[in-house]
C-alpha cells in the first residue's frame, strides 16, 4: 500500500498520487463541503457517500467531537485504502464496501487506477470531456503541466486525448448497491445531521433511493453533480427542484474550480 505524507504532516495511503493531492487540495484548502452554512457539531451523524480512501472523512473527524461517521465506497481495492486511513480516526466509524442507489443490485463499475477518484458506475461522456479540456486548455491542462503551453493549437486536442486514455484505462469491478433508506433502517438511524455525496456521477440514483419518510431525517447536504455525463445536461437544476420539495434551502455553486468541466456543488440546509 503507498504512502505519502500530506502538506499538513499526515501520513495517507493512497492509490494514485494525483487524485489523492487534488482530493486534499479539494477538501483540506479549499474547504468545498463546508459552505454556504454547512456545519458539524458534537455528536452529529456524518454519511460519506462516494468516501473514496477517507479524505473527507479524516477531514470531517478533525471540526468536531464524538461523531458518528458512515463511509460508502464501492470499489474492493480502494476500500481496502479507505479502512487503512481511518483506522485511528477519533471518530465512531462504520465502513461499508458499497455504493448507494435506488435498488439493491450487484453492479459493473468502471474502476481508473490511475485516477481512482473518478471511479464511475456511469462513465463520463468522453467526446465532451475532450471539448471540455480543449476549451479551456490553459485552465486545466497547462495549470496542471504548464510546458503544455508550447503545444500548437492543431495538436492540443490529440493531446488531450492521449492524456485522457492513459489516465483513464479502466479495470472493471463489480459492487454491491444498496438504497440509503436500507441502511437507516438497518442502523436505526434517527437523523443525518450531514449528508455528503460524491458519487462520480451517480448521485441521481443515490437520492432515488432515499423513501420519503426519512427524507426529514437529513438535516444538510452538500454534493458534487456531474453534468459530464450523456444526457447530463440540466441535472444540477433537476436535482436542485428535488431538494427544495423536500424543505430544503439550496445553493448552487456553478463557478467552482471544476465547473468548466461540468462538475458542480450543491449545498442544502433546513431552518
Amino acid at each position: 500500500m503507498n504512502e505519502l505524507i500530506l502538506p499538513n504532516g499526515q501520513k495517507l495511503f493512497y492509490i494514485d498520487k494525483l487524485t489523492a493531492l487534488d482530493s486534499y487540495d479539494e477538501i483540506y484548502n479549499d474547504n468545498d463541503y463546508l459552505k454556504h452554512g454547512i456545519k458539524v457539531k458534537e455528536g452529529d451523524v456524518i454519511f460519506d457517500v462516494g468516501a473514496n480512501i477517507g479524505l473527507f472523512s479524516r477531514f470531517i473527524a478533525q471540526q468536531a467531537q464524538n461523531l458518528k461517521i458512515f463511509t460508502f465506497e464501492p470499489v474492493p481495492a480502494i476500500f481496502e485504502v479507505l479502512e487503512a486511513n481511518l483506522a485511528e480516526i477519533k471518530a465512531e466509524v462504520k465502513n461499508y464496501n458499497i455504493g448507494l442507489g435506488e435498488l439493491t443490485e450487484k453492479i459493473e463499475i468502471n474502476y481508473y487506477p490511475r485516477v481512482s477518484a473518478d471511479s464511475a458506475i456511469i462513465p463520463f461522456d468522453y467526446d465532451l470531456k475532450v471539448n471540455r479540456y480543449v476549451e479551456n486548455y490553459k485552465e486545466t491542462i497547462c495549470k496542471a503541466v504548464p510546458i503544455a503551453r508550447l503545444v500548437p493549437r492543431f495538436l492540443r486536442k490529440r493531446l488531450v486525448k492521449s492524456v485522457i486514455n492513459r489516465l483513464y484505462k479502466k479495470e472493471i469491478a463489480t459492487c454491491q448497491i444498496r438504497p440509503l433508506s436500507e441502511i437507516i433502517k438497518e442502523n436505526n438511524i434517527n437523523r443525518i445531521d450531514f449528508l455528503k455525496i460524491d458519487a462520480e456521477n451517480y448521485e441521481s440514483q443515490v437520492l432515488a433511493g432515499i423513501l420519503d419518510n426519512d427524507w426529514k431525517k437529513i438535516n444538510q447536504i452538500s454534493m458534487e453533480v456531474h453534468e459530464h455525463i450523456k444526457g447530463g445536461e440540466g441535472l444540477l437544476n433537476r436535482i436542485n427542484k428535488i431538494l427544495e420539495s423536500k424543505n430544503f434551502n439550496t445553493v448552487l455553486e456553478n463557478d467552482g474550480r471544476f465547473a468548466k468541466m461540468g462538475v458542480f456543488m450543491l449545498y442544502a440546509t433546513k431552518n
